[in-house]
């Protein structure tokens, strides 16, 4: 198998305004020749182990300008709609009271949440601790939901959306008390769904972190039905928070207000994991699974001596093989760990995948299933999260 390099190059200049803060970001990204070892099973009981390749060298590059970051001015109170307008709150054009109070408007919180975020994005694969969320909380004097709007604006650079020019940002609180950051990642000269959306590359975060449940998520924008389908895959999805800009506060000057929805009132009506299972005892999205995928015996070990015949022979081989953090041995055992934990209950066909850079490192990603199918992620996808999120 060949080998993957993922480069992020990147510079800006910031200009703080009143309430926007501006950025121009030139963004690079390589794949040449994605190493692939691939663990999957068939629709019935058989299972597959293979090792391929995937030859894509494309260059990724884009400028763009991100507004609204929501450290550089005080913003206005976060709104809830649903359950008070179920119950007869006021009509939808008339004022909403505020859910939590607004923040103060100094910028050391600003620094406290960019300081965060950073260490998320560049040290902690995009997941900022409870410790760290609990410590923003005591300085800002807000509960953890009322900071997701904040993590967003500071997570937004992070993006890479050279088609589109379009930075998402998502925050995503756990019922750990961890919050799991999400930007999308669109590939340059492939198809548009072959995009990760950044609500889909927060949950997959939780996803790799081990989260057992989702309490809230704010995005950039309102997510769109890819992946209010995808969230819907959670336990409780329909209580979850929803936390969008409100355009109505936008429109009349007043700066960035945020509404506060269930995901159910976003997705009503909706098509979900029981109309296809039938069987609420089943695992979800975040819950833990054991599919039973395994190696036949003495594959790992023969596909470490055919790679160290041809380190030996001088065929080219010779920084794929061995024992190393990313020998094809290591590859295979991170493959299969990701198929036995693949939630794959529509198609009973869970797929592992891990990819190897040419530093050597492994990043793994599994199949993630939805009941609407095209939200559906790939192990490929989800194996690009793990390695963006790690600085990749």
């Amino acid at each position: 198998p060949t080998q993957c390099c993922l480069s992020f190059i990147g510079k800006h200049r910031r200009r703080q305004g009143r309430r926007t803060a501006m950025a121009s970001f030139p963004l690079a990204v390589r794949l040449s020749g994605v190493a692939v070892t691939a663990a999957a099973t068939g629709g019935g009981r058989s299972k597959h182990v293979g090792v391929g390749r995937l030859q894509n060298n494309r260059s990724l590059s884009c400028k763009a300008v991100i507004g609204n970051v929501w450290c550089t001015a005080p913003r206005s109170p976060v709104r809830h709609r649903g359950a008070a307008a179920a119950a007869g709150a006021a009509p939808p054009d008339a004022p909403l009271p505020p859910l939590m109070a607004a923040p103060p408007a100094s910028s050391t919180p600003c620094s406290l949440v960019e300081g965060a975020v950073k260490r998320a994005a560049e040290g902690n694969h995009f997941v900022i601790s409870k410790e760290d969320v609990e410590a923003l909380t005591l300085a800002r004097g807000l509960e953890a939901q009322a900071l997701l709007p904040e993590f967003v604006g500071a997570a937004q650079r992070y993006a890479r959306p050279p088609t589109s020019r379009f930075y998402v940002g998502a925050a995503a609180l756990g019922a750990s008390g961890n919050v799991y950051l999400g930007v999308n990642v669109e590939l340059q000269g492939l198809p548009l769904n072959a995009s990760i959306h950044a609500e889909q590359f927060a949950v997959v975060t939780a996803l790799r972190a081990g989260e057992t449940a989702l309490v809230a998520i704010a995005t950039t924008a309102a997510p769109c039905g890819h992946c209010r389908q995808f969230m819907n895959e959670l336990r409780g999805a329909a209580a979850m928070r929803v936390i969008i800009p409100d355009e109505r506060t936008a429109a009349m000057g007043g700066g960035g207000g945020h509404i506060n929805y269930t995901l159910s009132d976003l997705l009503p009506h909706s098509f979900g994991p029981l109309d296809l299972t039938h069987d609420a005892t089943l695992p979800l999205m975040l819950e833990l699974r054991d599919n039973g995928v395994v190696l036949p015996p003495g594959a790992a070990a023969a596909l470490e001596a055919r790679e160290a015949a041809k380190d030996t022979a001088g065929s080219g081989g010779g920084d794929v093989g061995g024992v190393g953090e990313g020998s094809l041995g290591t590859m295979l055992a991170a493959a299969v760990r990701e198929a036995n934990l693949a939630y794959a209950p529509y198609s009973q066909s869970p797929a592992g995948l891990a990819l190897r850079t040419k530093s050597g490192k492994v990043f793994s990603g599994r199949s993630v299933e939805s009941a609407a199918y095209n939200p559906t992620m790939s192990p490929l996808h989800a194996a690009l999260v793990a390695a963006v999120g790690s600085g990749g």
